[in-house]
């Protein structure tokens, strides 16, 4: 039987709505204390990356809320939130799989970075990843009366071990400059490893590129993430 991805997606919504309901402001607010375990913004400020689960709030939500304190507690005027972006159509399915099994990913309308303000493809509107993310954001942001830092959300797709390649990394790379970056996935660039990939796409534009001694800097391996299976 093969797997409807659309109605999947539509429970997947409905779990989230709902365990959002049962938590209500109340148990929001005891997660966003709970996640005082944590002072992940030193780790920000130094240019590291922190990664969070997606998985059902009432169980992770405190570990959700714990990088909510990071960004604000960091002090930075910018944060990038690098999502996954789960295959909910057939077509993404099959991207991804013959993408890693070695065909190119520029041959597919998925491949790039999708996200708030970027002009063609619009997966990324109906992806469950960021739900509590952006909830508890919303809710610590009231709750201390401060101004919101800028929050840029970017989901990569069909990276194929090769970011460096991707449509809009020097853009990201150019945002990740002033920002702290959380992510939501199993492994995700560090700052400076943007960086290394937006100059090997610079030069590979001018034609000086060499294949083989960019590989190994720009390469990403992705590894599953913990929060939901992958799709």
């Amino acid at each position: 039987m093969s797997l409807d991805r659309r109605r999947l997606q539509e429970q997947i919504h409905e779990l989230y709505r709902s365990e959002h309901e049962t938590m209500g402001e109340r148990g929001t607010l005891e997660r966003l204390e709970r996640a005082r375990e944590w002072d992940l913004a030193p780790t920000l400020v130094a240019g590291g990356v922190v990664v969070f689960p997606h998985a059902g709030v009432l169980d992770c939500g405190h570990q959700v809320a714990a990088v909510v304190h990071g960004c604000l507690d960091s002090g930075a005027d910018r944060v990038i939130v690098v999502s996954v972006l789960h295959a909910f159509t057939d077509e993404m399915q099959d991207a991804r799989t013959r993408v890693s099994a070695g065909q190119d990913p520029a041959s597919w309308p998925f491949w790039g970075i999708q996200g708030p303000g970027i002009d063609g493809r619009a997966e990324w509107c109906d992806d469950h990843s960021l739900m509590s993310f952006r909830h508890f954001w919303d809710a610590e942001v009231k709750r201390r009366g401060v101004a919101a830092p800028e929050v840029i959300e970017r989901y990569p797709f069909l990276a194929g071990g090769h970011p460096e390649r991707l449509p809009g990394i020097e853009e990201l790379a150019s945002l990740a400059e002033d920002a702290v970056i959380v992510s939501t996935r199993g492994s995700v660039p560090s700052r400076n490893r943007l960086r290394r990939s937006a100059r090997a796409c610079a030069r590979r534009r001018r034609g000086r590129a060499r294949v083989g001694a960019d590989d190994d800097r720009g390469r990403h391996r992705p590894s599953r993430s913990r929060g939901l299976p992958r799709l």
